[in-house]
């Protein structure tokens, strides 16, 4: 059985899931306010539950600072999107019949156009947007983070088996026991540097698979300016609403 349902009580809902990829215990709080722990395949499920008493303060403290905040939905809105390394993402009204790619490419650019005549808000528009772009954004990241990785892995000493780029939901990368690396396709959208340090998180992670003082210690000798690199990844999500605590 991979999964167990549990209530408990000031906190709701949680469900327990044995992952085979999974390395690590992890907490993922929902915006529904569901909550999922993650365990590896051969944990057992009262360890979990363990898991689960010990960052209970943390969890309280998550689901009520997300009570206080407003519920608003982000929509595409024409204008520039944002650049990645490779692209400027644009969305822009246009003369066209159906939503349409068109690539500038002497200006790097993509422009997302959409019939200059309906309402961008639409929530069937708003999907389909969202649906292109990613599709865009996935091959953006196929085109850098395959070589990036390979060459930090050789230029730092690590090793890893194979690279996949991932709509991932509530992280930026994750490492398997057999030492695959997932990459969110959604690092494009962000600076080199925290590309770097996300990318070498994953790679420590194929020898140190926690998250304890020697992999803290390994990660800050690569990168002095880890705290202030933490902190500027917290000001950007995923483009999902999840939180999770590893």
């Amino acid at each position: 059985m991979p999964n167990k349902e549990l209530f408990v009580e000031h906190i709701g809902v949680v469900t327990i899931t044995r992952n085979r990829q999974a390395t690590r215990f992890k907490i993922m709080i929902r915006p529904d306010g569901r909550i999922r722990v993650t365990i590896p395949w051969l944990a057992s499920f009262r360890s979990g539950e363990e898991f689960l008493k010990q960052h209970h303060k943390w969890i309280t403290e998550t689901k009520e600072k997300l009570a206080q905040r407003p519920v608003t939905t982000k929509l595409i809105q024409p204008g520039l999107l944002f650049t990645t390394r490779n692209y400027q993402y644009h969305i822009s009204p246009a003369a066209v019949t159906n939503l349409h790619i068109r690539y500038a490419r002497k200006d790097n650019q993509v422009h997302f156009e959409y019939p200059q005549n309906i309402n961008i808000e639409a929530k069937e528009i708003q999907e389909r947007l969202t649906l292109m772009i990613e599709h865009v954004l996935r091959f953006d990241a196929k085109i850098y983070l395959p070589g990036r990785i390979t060459e930090l892995a050789k230029d730092l000493g690590y090793t890893f088996q194979k690279v996949t780029i991932k709509n991932n939901k509530t992280n930026w990368g994750s490492c398997s026991s057999l030492k695959n690396i997932n990459l969110n396709l959604h690092l494009m959208r962000l600076n080199d540097r925290l590309i770097d340090y996300i990318i070498v998180h994953e790679l420590v992670h194929t020898i140190i698979p926690n998250h304890g003082p020697h992999f803290k210690a390994t990660m800050l000798n690569h990168f002095q300016d880890m705290g202030e690199l933490d902190k500027e990844l917290k000001k950007t999500s995923t483009g999902f609403g999840s939180i999770s605590k590893m």
